[in-house]
């Protein structure tokens, strides 16, 4: 990926965050403009008992300032709402709240789903993508569910 790639991809970040405003150069026909970002990333999500499920690596296709479109091996339901653990292109681990908006199979044991950025919630932290010992997952060394 090219280093412009990676800083469009902080920017992103921080416009997801609410760290940074949007711009006009955000806009496409979709309402905003998606970046190419084939990556992995930690998913967390809010159990329908209000517990949270055990992070799970999924497969990023692109990214926008409203959300993003995922690849997992398993169905994401519409309206679930959790958190994204992701990289900045300094290494620095960043989450984003995210909830669940489509999710459709696409073959060969695979889901592409589009979540949305949302309000970061207080009840996710960087421990909630640790593993049971305490290790945080790491997201270069993984290929999606």
């Amino acid at each position: 990926m090219a280093n412009s790639d990676l800083n469009m991809i902080d920017r992103i970040i921080d416009v997801a965050r609410g760290t940074a405003p949007a711009d006009s150069a955000d806009q496409e026909n979709r309402t905003t403009r998606r970046v190419e970002y084939d990556g992995p990333l930690a998913l967390v999500q809010i159990t329908p008992d209000g517990g949270k499920s055990i992070p799970t690596i999924v497969q990023c296709k692109n990214i926008s300032a409203g959300g993003m479109c995922i690849y997992s091996r398993y169905m994401l339901h519409v309206g679930y709402e959790g958190a994204v653990l992701m990289l900045r292109s300094n290494g620095e681990p960043v989450v984003l709240g995210v909830k669940v908006v489509y999710c459709k199979y696409i073959g060969d044991m695979r889901h592409e789903s589009g979540i949305e950025f949302i309000e970061s919630a207080t009840v996710f932290m960087m421990q909630d993508f640790c593993d049971e010992q305490g290790n945080m997952v790491r997201l270069e060394s993984h290929r999606a569910a």
